[in-house]
């Protein structure tokens, strides 16, 4: 690790520094509350407005609002004017990311269905929130990170259902596995982003 890094190191707090260890502590404490309360399902579900979960919209809007708003939006133009970037991340995101998400569902979970189909989903997916709070801490160009979060994000609103649609009901029958109907529209999709990003639906 470069000088650069340690630097980024040293200015993290100790709960930016263990970021990832709270995350897995989290989902462990989660999983557990699940298993051994198997009636607090039903308590988060009151919650539920549509598709949106509120406490995890407010969760999402409070983690994402710091680093966003250090962003200078007037720069945002040079990054959608850097095509090679643009066309960088359309690729890795939604040809390598979906296919390789795809292949290991295949590999590792063609026995068990429904798990298949949702790692396919996750695969399909793009992170958002945490995109931007790595970039944060890692001291990335906030700009570049910001344009290309957008530029995904009106791509996913746009092309999920019909990329869920290919990877999951087309092309599994093809490799002699069981295909499923996905019904998720492109107006849901939007309406969970606006809801996340607190605008009406």
């Amino acid at each position: 690790m470069g000088m650069a890094g340690e630097q980024v190191i040293k200015k993290l707090s100790f709960l930016d520094r263990f970021l990832t260890l709270w995350i897995f502590l989290a989902m462990f404490v989660g999983v557990g509350w699940g298993y051994l309360f198997p009636g607090v399902v039903g308590f988060w579900d009151k919650f539920q407005v549509g598709t949106t979960n509120i406490p995890i919209a407010i969760g999402l809007i409070l983690m994402m609002y710091p680093p966003l708003a250090k962003v200078k939006y007037e720069e945002l133009g040079g990054v959608f004017r850097n095509y090679k970037v643009l066309g960088l991340s359309l690729i890795q995101n939604w040809v390598i990311g979906p296919i390789l998400m795809f292949l290991l569902a295949i590999a590792f979970l063609s026995g068990y269905h429904e798990y298949m189909v949702g790692l396919i989903l996750i695969g399909l997916a793009r992170c958002i929130a945490m995109v931007i709070v790595w970039n944060d801490l890692a001291a990335g160009d906030r700009e570049y990170c910001a344009g290309l979060v957008a530029f995904n994000s009106i791509f996913q609103v746009l092309f999920f259902s019909i990329y869920a649609y290919i990877f999951i009901t087309v092309l599994p029958p093809w490799l002699g596995l069981k295909g499923m109907a996905v019904k998720i529209t492109i107006g849901q999709i939007a309406e969970v982003y606006s809801s996340i990003l607190g605008s009406p639906s």
